[in-house]
């Protein structure tokens, strides 16, 4: 409804609650819009780090819900524990091995998918269905494939290699079940690295490979002077989240070795559950699990400030 002048006319009894805020209506839409992602994230990341970080200074029973105010008690005792400097060194070597070939072997499929013309939706699904197995699928064929009584990989390490006797369960060994762990739980996440790597391969235009080869520039001198240059960006990403969802990785090594033989493969994560539910130390668990966040959290700030991925995603695209 207009008025001579052109002004709009509100209808009688029509009220529109931001009309008498002290802010626009436009940023009242726009806290509408975030409010509700904040609130998430405080609930599933702020309140589980600050409710852990309070229950690390207190000594606390895991069967017994009374606390205890300890303050850095529990942190001296983390400290001095045998095998917590082990069990990081462990953590690191698992988190770099496994990262390293999950890039290595990512990077490789994610190519060789990129350049298949016939069928390569239907390859890709195939390729991707390794990521969608779950990890007790995996943990339980590979505890029989590595079974001595007929296990096929056992039977070819012992027989073909000879890396190690028909009667030992390499799973079971000190020299071996770090490697396989790293093995297995590479085969399962490497899709991940091909997934986002896949992804900027098929964003890469084809004029710049045309161009390349009316200049004589051969497949290397394509792959290193146009390929590689895009794809560092998400590659230094998926460097930093592989990482870091390795190191703090329970489920497939705790299904397989439960942190054994031994402590031969016992991370961090898996001495934090061994405090809780064997120690009974659920406070200094916590402790565990902050130091790891602060462990985590200073490698990440030093990794961005060596490479900047996102400078690099936004110069490369």
């Amino acid at each position: 409804m207009a008025s001579e002048t052109g002004e709009s006319i509100r209808p009688r009894g029509a009220y529109i609650p931001w009309d008498h805020l002290p802010v626009e209506r436009e940023t009242v839409a726009g806290v509408a819009t975030v409010l509700p992602v904040v609130v998430l994230y405080v609930l599933i990341a702020v309140f589980p780090i600050a409710f852990a970080f309070w229950a690390s200074l207190h000594n606390i029973h895991t069967l017994n819900p009374e606390w205890k105010w300890v303050g850095l008690e529990n942190y001296r005792e983390v400290m001095n524990i045998a095998t917590f400097w082990g069990s990081l060194w462990r953590g690191i070597v698992y988190m770099v091995g496994s990262t390293l070939i999950q890039l290595v072997v990512g990077l490789w499929m994610a190519l060789v998918l990129n350049r298949i013309t016939r069928g390569q939706k239907l390859l890709t699904a195939v390729v991707f269905t390794a990521y969608l197995i779950p990890t007790i699928i995996v943990s339980l064929v590979a505890l029989r494939v590595f079974d001595p009584p007929g296990g096929v990989f056992q039977m070819m390490g012992a027989e073909w290699f000879n890396l190690w006797s028909s009667q030992t369960a390499p799973l079971g060994s000190r020299g071996w079940a770090m490697r396989l762990l790293i093995l297995i739980g590479s085969w399962k996440f490497a899709v991940f690295v091909t997934i986002f790597t896949l992804a900027q391969l098929r964003a890469i235009p084809d004029r710049f490979y045309e161009a390349a080869k009316i200049c004589g520039a051969n497949r290397w001198q394509m792959f290193r002077d146009i390929t590689l240059p895009r794809l560092m960006g998400i590659v230094l990403v998926v460097v930093l989240l592989r990482s870091i969802f390795m190191f703090n990785k329970f489920d497939i090594i705790w299904q397989l070795t439960q942190g054994g033989p031994g402590n031969a493969t016992t991370t961090l994560p898996v001495l934090a559950y061994k405090t809780v539910y064997t120690d009974q130390a659920y406070g200094l668990a916590n402790a565990i699990a902050v130091v790891m966040f602060l462990f985590l959290l200073a490698s990440a700030v030093v990794y961005f400030k060596i490479f900047n991925p996102s400078e690099e995603v936004e110069t490369t695209t």
